[in-house]
């Protein structure tokens, strides 16, 4: 198999980054972007996601779940809530 094309087309390349929400969202977030950020370069990545899982006991799904946009090293990076 062409290491540039998958099975359906082209391969394409993108980084989702994984992470417990930690001390405040504020402080995820900027770990979670640099290191987003850092993946997608080593990777040769197009795209690049952080998704933060909040496992804070009692609060709602609406208090939790969120989608945006961030910029980090030049980089968008989307950033989901849940």
């Amino acid at each position: 198999m062409d290491e540039n094309r998958g099975f359906h087309g082209p391969v394409q390349r993108a980084v989702i980054e994984l992470k417990i929400l930690y001390k405040s969202l504020e402080a995820t977030l900027e770990d979670g972007l640099t290191q987003t950020a850092d993946y997608r370069d080593r990777a040769g990545a197009e795209e690049s996601y952080l998704v933060i899982f909040d496992r804070t006991p009692g609060k709602s799904w609406e208090e939790k779940v969120f989608v945006r946009e961030e910029r980090h090293g030049g980089h968008r990076i989307g950033v989901w809530g849940m």
